[in-house]
């Protein structure tokens, strides 16, 4: 089942032997995060576990009585699959975009426990503000204070009132002040944008240890008419429950573990950063949006909630591939009605967005290349898109690797378009002017696009037939070897071009015939020339 909150999806994390809890005293600022840290550098996914902090102390030695989880929102996609209430494994393309295309309402509550302590106006410091949580620093020795990594910001559309979760850091300035990284075309951007018109500030709200299935909505490409609640409700199967903010005009989702409310300037920005970013670099100072906070409300005993995000793979990279593989296939195959797309990929190794791969069974020539366009047009930051056919495991970058070189021919089958946009892209511009999202005059960034599809009938794959494999998979258990971990594909098929005397011909060598081939062969020699030998 979908975890109602966060505590409830720890505790399934907890019975299905993925969280590592730790009493013992553990560092805020220089120790958690490297801890976490060590897993994606030194473990297999499958054997990456959320962390549980129970005994955290900051730099000055103060205690919390907060508790602070980090890798338990994306650790691995099997704890994607717990927080969303799928059986891990599942396919979740279809599961993201059937909810994209149902959307729920969210549903008005009167209580909840997000606000069983409430801090405003002389009481808003009284436990500290942003000091009463234990708040890491993500990347130490480089980044510049703690910031907030799992933040799903809430704000809304001065003109139409439609809502948006976005998750984005935030930089703590104070116990009473905040920071806010995103620019336009980020949808809260495009919120600050039009209040900077209307000459108001921006109201949102800052939330912490949301369900696990918000912070997935909260973290997929949704066009800008979409709420990202009413996501969240399809994705858990029933309305989403909020409940109205205490000092500001939004409503937040009712079993967070902490609701930060306060007032975003719109006619005064702030120095921000470094902070390690996504792309596996560390962003250069910028300036950017920053929060008064007007209200501080929370759990009773609230757990403090933190993403690892910076070198990838990471948990903002798991979120961003399953998010963008699911966005885009919807995309598609059915708003652009192209029913032979049957899998994205967005590799981590890529930060999960500056690499986008395509399978499909194209049913025309033109197909991958309508593939292609349609997906270089979804989004304006994405540098390398790929499509080949529906024999290649897009998830293995061998086989890519491989259907690129031996499917594409690079002066008909790769193209470089321009008027593209560049988000903190160091291949672009130089860093010191590489923040932010930007174009670069006169013509822009770049992208690449690579059609991987077999231009025609190509010879069986050369490997052993289904049947042999199949056979030798028996014979193996057999012999007692080693368990397989079969890697597709792992026997031989037909891709078009095979012959009937070379599928007979075949067939005989397996029955021991293979003299009588020669004997064929004998009274088909021809003479040696010129064009049989290669000579010129």
């Amino acid at each position: 089942d979908v975890p109602v909150d966060f505590r409830e999806h720890l505790e399934n994390l907890r019975s299905a032997g993925l969280l590592n809890e730790i009493n013992a005293p553990i560092s805020k600022e220089t120790e958690a995060h490297p801890l976490v840290r060590l897993q994606f550098r030194g473990l297999k996914e499958e054997q990456r576990k959320g962390f549980l902090f129970s005994n955290v102390h900051d730099a000055d030695g103060k205690t919390y009585d907060t508790q602070l989880a980090i890798g338990c929102l994306a650790g691995s996609r099997d704890i994607f699959s717990i927080g969303i209430g799928v059986e891990p494994g599942k396919d979740l393309l279809e599961l993201v975009a059937n909810a994209i295309s149902h959307p729920i309402k969210p549903e008005l509550v009167q209580n909840a426990v997000c606000q069983e302590e409430v801090h405003i106006g002389d009481s808003l410091t009284e436990h500290g503000g942003l000091g009463e949580f234990p708040i890491p620093i993500s990347t130490p020795g480089f980044d510049n204070g703690p910031y907030t990594t799992f933040s799903h910001w809430v704000t809304k559309d001065p003109d139409t009132g439609i809502y948006n979760i976005g998750n984005y850091r935030g930089q703590v300035k104070a116990e009473d002040r905040i920071g806010c990284f995103t620019n336009p075309p980020q949808h809260l951007g495009l919120h600050w944008a039009k209040c900077h018109e209307k000459g108001i500030p921006l109201e949102a709200c800052l939330v912490i240890g949301v369900p696990p299935y918000v912070s997935y909505a909260a973290n997929t490409k949704l066009p800008y008419e979409a709420d990202e609640m009413e996501v969240a409700g399809a994705l858990s199967g029933k309305p989403l429950p909020v409940v109205q903010a205490k000092t500001v005009d939004l409503v937040v989702p009712a079993y967070a573990e902490i609701v930060i409310e306060g007032i975003i300037s719109t006619t005064e920005l702030e120095p921000e950063a470094p902070f390690g970013e996504t792309h596996g670099f560390m962003s250069q100072p910028v300036n950017a949006y920053f929060m008064e906070i007007t209200a501080i409300t929370h759990r009773k005993k609230p757990i403090w909630c933190s993403i690892l995000s910076q070198f990838p793979p990471s948990e903002s990279t798991k979120l961003r591939g399953i998010s963008f593989e699911s966005t885009f296939f919807k995309h598609l195959k059915y708003d652009c009605n192209m029913s032979g797309i049957l899998d994205v990929h967005f590799p981590e190794a890529t930060s999960s967005y500056y690499t986008c791969i395509i399978k499909m069974k194209p049913v025309t020539k033109a197909d991958p290349w309508s593939a292609l366009q349609a997906a270089s047009g979804f989004d304006p930051f994405i540098k390398n898109f790929i499509v080949t056919d529906e024999d290649v495991d897009i998830r293995n970058p061998e086989m890519v690797y491989w259907a690129i070189a031996t499917r594409a021919m690079p002066h008909r089958d790769m193209r470089i378009i321009e008027g593209r946009m560049s988000a903190m892209d160091f291949s672009a511009i130089e860093a010191e002017e590489a923040e932010g999202f930007k174009y670069m005059e006169p013509n822009g960034s770049s992208a690449i696009l690579i059609n991987a599809c077999r231009p025609w009938d190509y010879p069986p794959t050369a490997l052993p037939k289904k049947e042999y494999m199949e056979n030798a998979v028996e014979r193996w258990k057999e012999l007692g070897l080693p368990d397989l971990d079969l890697k597709n594909p792992w026997y031989g098929y037909d891709l078009g071009f095979w012959s009937d005397q070379c599928e007979e011909e075949a067939q005989m060598a397996v029955e021991g015939r293979h003299y009588e081939i020669g004997e064929r062969s004998k009274k088909r020699r021809v003479p040696v020339t010129k064009k049989n030998t290669g000579l010129i």
